[in-house]
């Protein structure tokens, strides 16, 4: 009976020891937080950086990871070689695409919408909307264990940086967001073949605030007023160390010109003033990128260093110290391109802060309260409040009002609210997209569960 008794509780015991052996080995294979800090023993698509070659997206490709239905490990390309608005073509089908690669015709323009910001209640080319992020990867059956390669057939950079900084800000961890060196123009350099098969897709339903939570990187966007309140610490002395890059500067003083993000092309309307930031510093792009190549970290950190006011430039000093750097341009786009440079090459493995201000200058040139008058004694085209405190006017050097220069000014009066929002209430964007929670289940299209890592 005893011998019974105890064989009987051998069993069991064996049992327990073989289902808490199972659960270890399910848990080395998800990791501790899932997405983003999967095991290493099953993760083959961790790179140095940001940035890889065609030689890794080929070996991603030739083990089966490219669209692969479930588990860890699963690659999806996006190409976002953009349609042809003249006669509708697009080299995605034309020219051929990389193997196993979706198409994301609309390009940059797919990661912007209008949205409202501060005291504005329409706000041009500013970060998607969880909504749209969430229909872009379910559709490419994107889920928990996916690692994101962004490719294109263009010469413009900006077509990867712009999804690469939206997919950032949307919680994304740059190590499972991939940018090819070259786009489809590096691949075929290496040898590797086109195709002008579009792969067959199995929609996930993954989705970026599911399970009652968000994890948005808001860390990394800028909005109008934390940038205001950056900029008026930056000349009240930079005791933290914030250094702004703005990509279209020129170096020279002279013209300048932002045209309306809403308005149509055509006739161009513009902001009410230009100049520059104060506290800003030009960076060029020729000295970080070469059409879709990008330049080493080395190279980009020495770019920093270059990169110039008025009166001076960065210097290895002041760029070693940084604990902050905002890029910026006119409507997010150049400033994505600086964002990815410095966010997943430079400082790849890195402290720094790196920072996107996607408002730009289409949105910091149009916070001119109503009672400012041109050189020329007329009205300036300001339309905020008298006394706003929004208004940006006098964070700019070289300020030069946009009527005075004979160019049409936009009339925004209709998108700023009746009465404006304070600082607190006025980083509407980052409140709604926090707020934000997908309409979708717990489970993954390929079958692995999205909320735990693929387990």
């Amino acid at each position: 009976m005893t011998q019974q008794v105890w064989r009987k509780g051998r069993i069991i015991l064996a049992g327990l020891f073989g289902v808490a052996m199972l659960t270890l080995i399910g848990l080395s294979g998800c990791g501790t937080n899932g997405y983003d800090s999967p095991s290493s023993e099953v993760v083959t698509t961790k790179t140095a950086t940001a940035l890889i070659q065609a030689a890794d997206l080929k070996q991603w490709a030739d083990a089966g990871l490219v669209n692969k239905a479930g588990g860890y490990d699963r690659v999806v390309i996006l190409d976002m070689s953009t349609t042809n608005a003249t006669n509708g073509s697009n080299a995605y089908d034309t020219v051929g695409h990389i193997p196993g690669a979706q198409s994301i015709s609309a390009g940059p323009a797919t990661f912007y919408e209008t949205r409202a910001e501060g005291p504005l209640a329409a706000t041009g080319q500013m970060v998607c909307s969880g909504a749209t992020i969430d229909a872009l990867i379910q559709k490419a059956g994107i889920d928990a264990n996916t690692t994101v390669v962004l490719t294109t057939n263009s010469t413009s950079a900006l077509d990867m940086t712009r999804a690469y900084a939206t997919f950032r800000y949307w919680g994304f961890p740059k190590n499972r967001i991939k940018v090819l060196q070259g786009g489809n123009a590096g691949w075929t350099a290496a040898g590797y073949a086109l195709t002008t098969n579009a792969p067959t897709i199995q929609k996930s339903t993954y989705g970026v605030a599911q399970n009652g939570t968000t994890n948005i990187n808001t860390d990394m966007r800028v909005s109008l007023s934390e940038m205001i309140a950056y900029v008026k610490g930056i000349v009240a002395g930079n005791v933290d160390n914030v250094y702004i890059l703005d990509t279209v500067r020129p170096a020279n003083p002279g013209v300048f010109s932002t045209q309306d993000l809403i308005a149509p092309a055509s006739p161009k309307v513009y902001t009410p003033f230009d100049g520059y930031v104060k506290g800003s510093y030009g960076f060029p792009l020729s000295s970080v990128i070469t059409g879709v190549t990008f330049k080493t970290a080395d190279e980009i950190k020495a770019a920093i260093s270059a990169a110039f006011s008025s009166t001076s430039t960065i210097g290895d000093a002041n760029r070693d110290s940084a604990k902050t750097f905002i890029t910026m341009c006119r409507a997010g786009n150049n400033a994505s391109q600086a964002y990815f440079v410095l966010d997943g090459i430079a400082y790849y493995n890195s402290n720094v802060d790196i920072k996107w201000y996607d408002g730009s200058l289409g949105q910091w040139n149009l916070m001119a309260s109503s009672d400012h008058l041109a050189l020329n004694g007329s009205n300036a085209g300001g339309k905020l409040h008298v006394g706003s405190v929004w208004d940006t006017t006098s964070l700019m050097d070289s300020l030069t009002w946009n009527i005075d220069r004979g160019l049409a000014i936009v009339d925004y009066s209709a998108r700023v609210y009746g009465v404006e929002p304070s600082f607190a209430e006025g980083n509407q964007i980052e409140t709604a997209d926090k707020a934000y929670r997908s309409a979708v289940s717990s489970t993954t299209g390929g079958g692995a569960s999205s909320g735990g890592g693929g387990c």
